[in-house]
C-alpha cells in the first residue's frame, strides 16, 4: 500500500481514497484474483443488486423509491438501466412466445387488408416501443407532482418513483407473458388472459402510488388521489394516440384499426 491514491494522487488516510473512493490496497492482479474477485465478486455483486432493486419494486415499489431518495442507494441498481434491460428481456419473451406459435390464418389474412395508416402506426408501436413505454415516466411523475404535493418531493424525485413503478410495470408485464406459454398446454382464451394480465398491472399501479403515499394521506384521500392519477393518465394516453393517429393518416383522421389487448 502506497501513502498516496493512485487513481487520483491525493493522500491516503484511510482504506480508501476520500476524493475518488479507490481502495488504497491495490496490489497485482494474479489468476486468484481474477477469477474470485473481478468476475465471480463482480458478477454476484451485480446480480444482487438487481435482484434486489426487481424484488423491491414489486413488493414495496413506493418505499423502495422514497428510500432511494432519502439516499439509501447502495443496495440498489440503478432503476433506469434495469427498466432498458427489462425492456429488452420483455421483447425477448414476447419474440420467442410468436417463434413458438404459428400465425392465425385468419388475423394474417386480416392483417394484409389493413389500411396505410394503420400498418405506419403498428410500425411505430413496433419500432418504437422503448420509447412509447419510457413515456410513462414524465406523464406518471407529472401527475404525481401535482396530485401529491404534501410529500414535498420535487419534480426529479416523482420522476425516480415512476422508474421504479415502471420497472414494476415491466416485471409484472414479463410474468404475464409467461402465462401465455402456459396457455399453449391449457388452452384459454388470449383475450381473457391479456385483459387478467391488463388489470394486474392497473392494481400494481394503484398499490405502488398507495404503498407511497400512504403515510402522508388518509385512505380516502390516497384512494381518489390516485383514481384521479388513471383519469389523468388515461386523458394523456387519449392525446398521444391522437397525435399519432393524425400523424399516420397525414392530420386527415382516417379510420385506423387499434387493438388495446392485442
Amino acid at each position: 500500500m502506497t501513502n498516496h491514491c493512485l487513481n487520483c494522487q491525493k493522500p491516503l488516510t484511510d482504506a480508501f481514497c476520500a476524493s475518488c473512493g479507490q481502495k488504497a490496497d491495490t496490489h497485482r492482479i494474479s489468476f486468484k484474483h481474477f477469477i474470485f474477485h473481478d468476475v465471480l465478486h463482480g458478477t454476484l455483486h451485480l446480480e444482487r443488486g438487481i435482484l434486489f432493486t426487481a424484488k423491491q419494486a414489486l413488493v414495496r415499489p413506493g418505499q423502495a423509491a422514497l428510500d432511494y431518495i432519502s439516499g439509501k442507494r447502495k443496495p440498489y441498481y440503478n432503476v433506469f438501466y434495469l427498466v432498458l434491460l427489462t425492456i429488452g428481456l420483455q421483447l425477448f419473451v414476447r419474440h420467442g412466445y410468436d417463434w413458438l406459435v404459428d400465425p392465425d390464418p385468419q388475423e394474417v389474412r386480416l392483417r394484409e387488408h389493413l389500411n396505410a395508416a394503420t400498418q405506419k402506426l403498428d410500425a411505430i408501436f413496433s419500432q418504437k416501443s422503448k420509447i412509447i413505454l419510457l413515456l410513462f415516466v414524465p406523464f406518471a411523475a407529472l401527475n404525481s407532482f401535482i396530485l401529491f404535493r404534501r410529500k414535498k418531493l420535487n419534480l426529479s424525485e416523482h420522476a425516480i418513483l415512476a422508474g421504479m413503478i415502471l420497472l414494476g410495470i415491466l416485471l409484472v408485464s414479463i410474468m404475464g407473458h409467461l402465462l401465455f406459454f402456459v396457455n399453449l398446454l391449457v388452452q384459454m382464451s388470449n383475450m381473457v388472459l391479456s385483459m387478467v394480465v391488463t388489470a394486474a398491472i392497473v392494481g400494481y399501479i394503484g398499490f405502488a402510488y398507495v404503498n407511497a403515499f400512504k403515510d402522508d394521506y388518509s385512505r380516502w384521500e390516497v384512494g381518489w388521489r390516485t383514481v384521479l392519477f388513471f383519469v389523468l393518465i388515461l386523458l394523456e394516453i387519449f392525446l398521444l394516440m391522437l397525435l399519432l393517429i393524425g400523424y399516420v393518416t397525414d392530420w386527415k383522421f382516417t379510420a385506423v384499426n387499434v387493438a388495446p389487448f392485442g
